[in-house]
């Protein structure tokens, strides 16, 4: 059986190795305790490094580790959700909120599926109110996706006022990121079933009916 290790060896050259260990030790070790509990030297030491300079001589800083993990896991991100969105299209036009819903959670499922804990450093991140600035720094390009599916979700919900339109949006975001997490931290992922009860919740926020402000029934 060939492991994602011995794949890894065969695939990358020692300093490239290097670098992915590293990158995949912060993930999973920011994922775990928040990115600012985290230090260099417990990184350095959960990728199996000795050399303590070894991280400022691949990243430079503890910002641009982060920032290496956006750049290590978007592009397959970005590509599955693209693929998605462009079936969908094909398939029936306009995306519906649903479908948007869809292209945002299921490559981070596939994220869970594949053992990376790249969903529960988004959730991290959350915590800390800074996952929006952290985003701001990764290459355009690779957020690009992003944007797609959540100018199409805006646009499917047209008859609502633009600040209940974000708040909604906000919300399910949040929540996805909430619930996903806690696969993460199991070290699991939802089902079929279960991811298509999950979304069709989402989609049933996004569509709740209005009241007026105050909102007594």
């Amino acid at each position: 059986m060939v492991t994602l290790q011995s794949a890894r060896r065969g695939r990358y050259n020692a300093g490239e190795q290097t670098r992915i260990l590293l990158i995949e030790a912060a993930e999973r070790l920011f994922a775990r305790s928040g990115y600012e509990s985290v230090t260099l030297a417990e990184i350095r030491c959960a990728a199996g490094q000795g050399n303590a300079s070894v991280i400022r001589y691949y990243f430079g800083s503890k910002e641009d580790l982060l920032r290496a993990i956006f750049e290590h896991r978007l592009p397959a991100i970005s590509a599955e959700r693209m693929g998605l969105v462009g079936e969908m299209r094909a398939a029936g036009g306009a995306l519906s909120t649903r479908d948007a819903l869809w292209a945002v959670v299921r490559p981070l499922v596939s994220c869970l599926e594949n053992g990376f804990h790249y969903v529960g450093l988004l959730d991290r991140l959350m915590d800390a109110g800074i996952l929006a600035d952290a985003f701001a720094t990764a290459d355009p390009s690779l957020t690009a996706s992003a944007k797609t599916v959540d100018e199409a979700m805006r646009a499917a919900l047209p008859d609502l006022p633009d600040r209940v339109r974000g708040v909604r949006i906000r919300m399910v975001y949040e929540s996805a990121l909430r619930t996903l997490s806690r696969y993460d931290r199991a070290g699991t992922a939802p089902d079929g079933v279960e991811l298509a009860t999950f979304v069709d919740v989402w989609d049933g926020m996004l569509h709740a009916v209005s009241h007026p402000t105050g909102g007594g029934t």
